[in-house]
């Protein structure tokens, strides 16, 4: 019984080393990016909140877009408006479009506001008066 054990033991601490070693390799080849989402979402809204802010806070979030970023999570990034599997509902203020990807599909979707002015003074620090 004894002289079975140490070979058990010798293959599971292989196995255990293997798969942290596959792990490592996957980091640092790219397979696996555990903050490749956020950095994408940050850099969305960061970009769409720049164009709002440079035009002094007043177009609609809706009017924004948000570019090589799915911000309706329609699977379709950059689309002109599909209204399939949109969290779109309600519908954003007068003047925009809930099928496409905008700021204000991004405020509703990534962050749950579908209030104008709580996405501009909230998501993009605005001075809404």
């Amino acid at each position: 019984m004894k002289g079975i054990s140490l070979p058990i033991e010798a293959i599971i601490i292989i196995v255990i080393a293997l798969i942290i070693l596959l792990s490592v390799i996957a980091i640092f080849f790219g397979v696996f990016n555990p903050t490749k989402s956020g950095i994408d979402l940050e850099t969305a809204k960061t970009n769409a909140c720049q164009m709002l802010t440079s035009m002094n806070c007043v177009p609609l979030t809706s009017s924004i877009s948000v570019t090589n970023f799915d911000a309706d999570r329609d699977g379709i990034i950059g689309d002109p408006g599909t209204n399939v599997g949109e969290c779109n509902d309600p519908p954003p203020p007068t003047g925009g479009d809930s099928s496409q990807d905008n700021l204000y599909m991004l405020c509703k979707c990534y962050y749950a506001i579908d209030d104008e002015d709580f996405c501009k003074t909230n998501i993009c620090r605005c001075e809404v008066d």
